[in-house]
Order: C-alpha cells, then sequence, then structure tokens
C-alpha cells in the first residue's frame, strides 16, 4: 500500500517535511536532510491511515533514536544537500530537513555606579504608588534583569557587563571609573544563573555600589565580547543607565574625569552599529533639567535627557516621538522597556527552507493550516506576500504563537501532503 506520512518536530531542531518515496516502505531508505551545526533533535511520525499508522510506528521508534542515520539517509532519485524537497502526493515516504532558528547574541550593559543606591536620588516609586516604601534603583535593575534573562534564556544566546566594575571604588579618582576587559559574563546559553550569580545582589547598599559612570568603557568591552561571537547570529547591545556618563578615558584631572559629559558614548555606539551592531538605550529616572556646576561627581551644565535621546539616535534603535530612548520613571515602566525590547530582538518572521511543495498543507501548532488575517490583532500565523518569486517563503508568527516562541525559541511545524489525515 501507498504511505502518506510526515514528520513533526520542533522547529528549534528538526522540522518535518514530506518526500519521496519510490518503491520502498523502508523509512531508512527514503529520508533526505540538510544538516546544520545548530540543529539536533528527535522525532514523531503521524500518518494518513491506521494501516499506515500502524506500519510506521516501529520506524518511528528507530528514527527516534537516531536522528543523525536519519538525516545520513536518503533515495537516489533525490538530491542531496539541496533548497527543496518534493514529493508525490499519492506516494509520500518521510524527509528530515532543518530549519534553523536565528539565535540572536545579546549583551546586557548595565551601569553599577553609586547614584543606584545613593539616599535619598537612588531610591524611586518602583510600583508607581506612593502608598508603598521606596526601593533602590538597583534592585528594581536586578529584578527586572531576573525576569527577562529566565523569560529568554532558552531563546537568546545572553552576556553582560557591568560598568563600573564590582572594584571600583567611590574615590574622585580613576579607581571609581575601572571597568573589566573582558566581559562580567561571556556571551553563552542558558546564561540566566551566571548573569544574575555575576551582578550584586539586589539588596546592595553603597558598600558594593559605588563609582563614577564609565559607559564608554562598559560598551568597549561589550563589543569586544561580541566581535567574538558567532559570526552568523545578528547581535545587539541593550545599554541601560540612570545618568550621563562620565570617566571619559585619557582624562588630564579628576576634574575633567568626573565633572564633564562623556561624548564617546554616543561615537561608540555609533560606530557598533555601523559594524552591524545596533544598541537599545535603557534610561532609568533621566533628569530633564540643566546639571549644576561644581565638584559633585556628575557631568557639568548638560540635559541629561537630551544626552541620552543623542546616544539612543547613535546607537540606530532610536524610538519614534521625543523619546527616543526607553525613558523609565518606576520598575513597572523599566521592566515594560525591557521586554518591548526582547521581544524586537527576537523575530517571529521564519523562513521556510526547503519550500513546502503543498503550502495550503502546511501546518503550525497548536493553530492548524489555517492562516490568521489580521496579525495584529489574532492569534496564530500568516504567511508574509512573496514580492519576488525568488524570495523565501516566510511565516509569520502573531499574537500569543509570536510570544510563546520569543519565550521558548521552539515552534512545532509540519509539512503535511493532501489526503495526509
Amino acid at each position: 500500500m501507498k504511505r502518506s506520512a510526515c514528520l513533526l518536530t520542533s522547529l528549534s531542531l528538526l522540522t518535518g517535511a514530506c518526500g519521496d518515496s519510490k518503491g520502498s516502505d523502508d523509512s531508512d531508505s527514503n529520508s533526505n536532510s540538510m544538516s546544520t551545526p545548530q540543529t539536533m533533535g528527535s522525532i514523531t511520525i503521524t500518518a494518513s491511515d491506521s494501516e499506515a499508522a500502524s506500519s510506521s510506528s516501529s520506524e518511528a521508534s528507530a528514527t527516534q533514536s537516531s536522528a543523525s542515520e536519519a538525516s545520513a539517509t536518503s533515495t537516489a532519485s533525490e538530491p542531496t544537500g539541496g533548497d527543496s524537497t518534493t514529493f508525490d502526493p499519492l506516494d509520500c515516504g518521510e524527509a528530515v530537513v532543518n530549519i534553523p532558528i536565528v539565535t540572536p547574541s545579546v549583551m546586557l550593559v548595565l551601569d553599577k555606579s553609586g547614584s543606584m543606591v545613593v539616599d535619598p536620588s537612588g531610591f524611586w516609586d518602583h510600583d508607581n504608588d506612593p502608598a508603598t516604601p521606596t526601593i533602590t534603583r538597583w534592585q528594581s535593575l536586578y529584578e527586572v534583569v531576573d525576569l527577562i534573562v529566565n523569560n529568554f534564556n532558552g531563546s537568546m544566546l545572553l552576556g553582560a557587563v557591568l560598568f563600573p566594575a564590582k572594584t571600583a571604588t567611590s574615590a574622585y579618582g580613576e579607581a571609581a571609573c575601572v571597568v573589566g576587559a573582558n566581559a562580567d559574563v561571556p556571551i553563552g546559553g542558558m546564561n540566566a544563573a551566571a548573569i544574575l550569580g555575576a551582578i550584586p545582589p539586589p539588596d546592595s547598599t553603597a558598600d558594593n555600589i559605588k563609582g563614577g559612570t564609565p559607559a564608554t568603557k562598559g560598551i568597549k568591552t561589550a563589543l569586544k565580547e561580541l566581535e567574538g561571537a558567532d559570526p552568523d547570529q545578528p547581535k545587539f547591545m541593550i545599554f541601560v543607565t540612570d545618568g550621563a556618563a562620565n570617566c571619559q578615558e585619557n582624562a588630564p584631572d579628576a576634574a575633567t574625569l568626573f565633572e564633564d559629559y562623556d561624548d564617546a558614548v554616543a561615537t561608540t555606539l555609533a560606530e557598533a552599529f555601523a559594524m552591524g551592531i545596533p544598541t537599545y538605550v535603557v534610561g532609568i529616572a533621566i533628569s530633564k533639567e540643566m546639571t549644576p556646576v561644581g565638584k559633585d561627581g556628575n557631568p557639568d551644565g548638560i540635559i541629561p535627557y537630551e544626552k541620552m535621546n543623542e546616544v539612543a539616535i547613535a546607537g540606530g534603535k532610536a524610538r519614534d516621538g521625543e523619546d527616543k530612548f526607553y525613558a523609565t520613571n518606576n520598575q513597572e515602566e523599566l521592566q515594560a522597556a525591557l521586554e518591548q525590547i526582547s521581544m524586537q530582538i527576537l523575530s517571529c518572521v521564519i523562513d521556510l527552507s526547503p519550500l513546502p511543495k503543498y503550502p495550503d498543507y502546511v501546518e503550525v501548532t497548536p493553530y492548524g493550516k489555517k492562516q490568521v488575517k489580521d496579525c495584529a490583532s489574532e492569534d496564530g500565523w500568516h504567511y508574509l506576500p512573496q514580492m519576488n518569486p525568488d524570495d523565501p517563503l516566510q511565516v509569520e508568527l502573531c499574537g500569543k504563537a509570536c510570544a510563546d516562541f520569543q519565550m521558548s525559541g521552539q515552534l512545532d511545524i509540519q509539512y503535511r501532503c493532501p489526503n495526509s489525515g
């Protein structure tokens, strides 16, 4: 009997497709695979009727036990390593194809200056409720970073840099401006615990949160780490600070070091953007008032809000409207900003390669093959229009489907055949 079967699996691992099967019921003899170094995993099989399901059960077990064995076999009539897999709808066999997920490399560049905890300016109304006690900006930042790195732990390669370093002092000199030569946490997968272990705890005080605002040095250390990351993956920085940068490099004296604004922040981010590394800029309680002139450890005679807008524009991810950076004035806004940024970094548009022979029979779990009409208001998926015949066929995930994918980095897709059940 002719069998009609397809493979179903996580798109981040192996995505099932229908493939040619000419004159054989042996799944190992008709599997076509295009492997990438980033994909691996198990496979389950769905069949068109009970007889096919019975016939396929033992094959499924064998395939699940060795995805690499299935990947290594193909029929003589099928090309190996090509860009598409085709099949006869009356004679569907099985094929293994890999659709790699693009996993972004993201460096968190976090302000650990003394102003994050100093009383009273380092405290804020974290929950937008004046009846509750204020907490330090650092506690809010830690708690939001905790949420973000755990939510996106499986879908991003994450790293972190603190500026200044944990060894910085509160002295009016270079010791307050030190930044590590290497990232506090190098880029890597499943890095949530490492990041939370490397940064000061949420209840930190001025005893261990101290120093100036050497933003340029922190950005340069993050760039060094990103330059060594996988060149095939997109790269981003998320820069979070509560004030104007000082601690400029090669300052002639302490007064210049602390009282002059460091314009190199914007130029360094512009250089990074030119290299293909954009930066999202987040501000914590950024003032719109002119700073006073005096020996207070803060840049003199500037409007921090305007400087942050310049920095955001230079980073290449400026927002529309008056606020070019993500301006936050409580913890809820800070959390919302970092969630929005994370979801922008993780695209919900997936290229289908190889092309499915029957696009109308492609299914996305758990939404099936029905496509949504309004991606902005519905949960599910649809195809994006192909502007040119050579453009890839793209699936866009919508609503909850997009959010679930961004959180997990996994998606189930099935290439089905006509009448495959």
